[in-house]
């Protein structure tokens, strides 16, 4: 831990001191993503920091190629996939003498201002407990992907619904749409996400029952419910390798059990946990009897009908029902 007297001699910070930052990658068989990632990571102008990179169990020998490529990087092995929630986790509880925490998805890569500009803003803002950057796509560097989250709201036969999706904010519009000054959203989303570790020891670790997707969502949640804003800061930011073409999105989704059955069960979960059981039935019920019709009925026009897939859309509910608690369609 940096003392509280030295000199700062860098961006990112407001208070006199240069707050220490472990940033987190966490990779599952996805080697040369995460090799990109580092080399980005490599080239930041905010230099207190150190990385762990957490291999979940992957098969294409990333850990001997992340070991051979950056031999300072912590590696964490965990011979098994934990999922990115508990695998964070599993970094997590070696940076809990840190300052700060960025959670970092292994493909992305990162402007060279970006932890200075987060970690100035953190610092400016003691009840801001977690900051995004704005994350535009690889493919289109001027497009974003998220600046932040949003609870989605809706209607199902007429009847207006609260809490019905997570959205991914100014998705798919020009960066230069995107105000110019910190904002707050109802989340931050765990591709790019600074938290702070002060907020981490307080409220805990992230949700491991969640496996992946929404976990963001729901700590995010749970810093509010302390307290804290959600802030997204515009300016340097994230490079995240997707693809800008919502019907290559979409098509990946539809035809992916995995996907689908941690997406709905997850945020059905999350639901019931921070706006309760009726708010989470409200919407099952949506799901079962309007989205998932709609959409297995365009599966079906599209050649692309799935019983696997259409297993996921009931498991998804069910489970979130009975808070059933099962690794499902893993691969």
């Amino acid at each position: 831990m940096v003392s509280p007297s030295a000199t700062f001699d860098q961006p990112g910070s407001v208070s006199g001191r240069s707050p220490n930052v472990v940033i987190i990658i966490v990779n599952w068989n996805g080697r040369d993503d995460t090799l990109a990632c580092l080399q980005s990571v490599s080239s930041l102008e905010y230099t207190n920091f150190r990385v762990i990179v957490v291999d979940n169990g992957s098969q294409d020998d990333s850990a001997g190629a992340i070991r051979a490529a950056y031999p300072d990087v912590k590696l964490t092995e965990t011979h098994e996939n934990l999922g990115f929630a508990e695998g964070n986790n599993v970094a997590i509880r070696q940076a809990l003498d840190s300052d700060y925490i960025l959670l970092l998805n292994n493909d992305t890569t990162v402007d060279p201002g970006l932890l200075g500009s987060m970690i100035s803003s953190a610092e400016s803002d003691p009840e801001a407990g977690v900051i995004g950057p704005v994350i535009c796509y690889a493919d289109r560097k001027d497009t974003v992907w998220c600046a932040g989250l949003q609870i989605g709201r809706g209607s199902s036969y007429g009847i207006p619904l609260q809490y019905t999706s997570s959205l991914l904010m100014y998705e798919g519009r020009p960066v230069r749409e995107v105000p110019h000054q910190p904002f707050e959203v109802d989340a931050v989303v765990g591709c790019a996400m600074l938290m702070r570790t002060s907020v981490v020891r307080e409220i805990g670790l992230l949700d491991a029952s969640l496996f992946m997707i929404h976990e963001d969502f729901d700590w995010s949640l749970r810093a509010r419910e302390a307290g804290y804003r959600c802030m997204t800061v515009p300016g340097a930011g994230v490079l995240h390798r997707v693809s800008s073409s919502i019907q290559v999105q979409e098509k990946e989704r539809r035809g992916n059990p995995f996907s689908i059955y941690y997406w709905y069960r997850n945020w059905l979960m999350v639901v019931k946990k921070h706006f309760g059981r009726k708010a989470m039935v409200s919407i099952a019920l949506m799901y079962t009897f309007h989205l998932f019709p709609r959409l297995i009925i365009q599966n079906i026009r599209q050649s692309e009908f799935s019983l696997t897939v259409c297993a996921a859309y009931l498991l998804a509910v069910t489970d979130a029902c009975l808070g059933t608690l099962k690794s499902r369609f893993l691969r």
